[in-house]
């Protein structure tokens, strides 16, 4: 399903130094080389396998034990809940104070987060992701993500791009409270838009070949690892109400450049 949003995300760039934030990006190597894997980690474990360095291996994501918290700025609480709806130099100085070092491209925007599952009709890894690289050869299945997670944008963009976003929880589902996913759907009833908060990266994908001529030829994916906001989330899912996102994009860590960001942000 091809979806999108007319809805122009507003953008500043930033460099964080010194962080004292639990969140960390890590790396390991494989084979021959000395970095191939990457991991988004929290407390210094391993939470989320975010892929490798390969650009034509197909784009993934991988709970992992340290997905267990979330992360959040205590002071921000109250005014997150209700809903900002601007960047402001303030609050990205008291977001910051969660986020890892480097360079980020600090992301405004409202979604509307979709529920998806490993094998469900809205799982991007058993449908549009096989049609362009097919099943695994080794494991004969589709990628499993092992945890739910959620659809944001989809659409095709020029020169046969394809851009798909998602939203990946930091802590299991499981753990949500139904009476705060209760509380928030009744106030996205009431046409409220709380805010969550994310840590974003950026994959280029494209297969060293194909079969036949795709519509699609190149994976623009963008996860967006979900920081603060579980239940707004989930909330705004299950009611198909919108919710605005800060994310803090980094610059540094995906397989893609910094260009490649902001082409991608003036596109979607």
């Amino acid at each position: 399903m091809i979806r999108g949003s007319n809805y122009m995300p507003v953008t500043k760039e930033i460099l964080i130094q010194n962080s004292q934030s639990i969140l960390g990006f890590e790396t390991t190597g494989g084979g021959n080389w000395e970095k191939w894997d990457r991991f988004l980690t929290i407390q210094g474990k391993q939470a989320y396998h975010i892929g490798n360095i390969c650009g034509t291996c197909a784009f993934f994501f991988e709970r992992m034990g340290g997905a267990n918290q979330s992360v959040h700025v205590e002071k921000l609480v109250d005014s997150l809940n209700a809903g900002v709806n601007k960047l402001d130099d303030e609050l990205i100085d008291d977001l910051k104070t969660i986020i890892p070092d480097g360079k980020y491209l600090v992301s405004f925007s409202q979604i509307q987060p979709q529920i998806s599952a490993p094998l469900s009709d809205q799982d991007y890894f058993s449908h549009e992701q096989v049609d362009l690289w097919g099943i695994d050869g080794f494991w004969g299945l589709p990628h499993n993500p092992k945890t739910e997670y959620y659809r944001l944008s989809s659409k095709v963009l020029k020169d046969q791009k394809g851009f798909f976003e998602f939203l990946v929880p930091t802590s299991p589902h499981t753990w949500l409270k139904q009476e705060r996913v209760e509380e928030y759907k009744s106030s996205l009833s009431k046409g409220c838009q709380p805010t969550v908060v994310s840590l974003s990266i950026l994959d280029v994908k494209q297969p060293a070949d194909w079969d036949g001529d795709p519509k699609i030829t190149s994976h623009w994916c963008l996860a967006h690892y979900l920081l603060d906001g579980h239940h707004k989330a989930h909330a705004a899912a299950v009611i198909g109400k919108p919710i605005t996102m800060i994310s803090f994009i980094a610059l540094g860590q995906g397989i893609s450049s910094a260009e490649d960001v902001s082409w991608l942000l003036g596109n979607k």
